[in-house]
């Protein structure tokens, strides 16, 4: 097992592909009135696409998103 370091989120989405375009939204939202920094996707778990990895600059980007978006 690897350990996902704590810039590491995972989000639970909704509808697929597209809940998980929905998120992305929010994030560059937070993004664009400089809430949180940059972000990337990491990696989806499952070939459903019901829950995805983000990667954050820092902790700080974490709490933010979890705040703002929830998991």
């Amino acid at each position: 097992m690897t350990d996902i370091p704590d810039t590491v989120v995972t989000f639970s989405v909704m509808g697929g592909i597209f809940g998980v375009g929905r998120l992305a939204s929010r994030l560059k939202a937070l993004e664009s009135i400089n809430l949180i920094g940059s972000w990337y996707v990491d990696d989806c778990i499952d070939y459903t696409h019901n829950a995805i990895r983000i990667r954050f600059d820092n902790v700080a980007d974490v709490k933010v998103a979890i705040l703002k978006v929830g998991v």
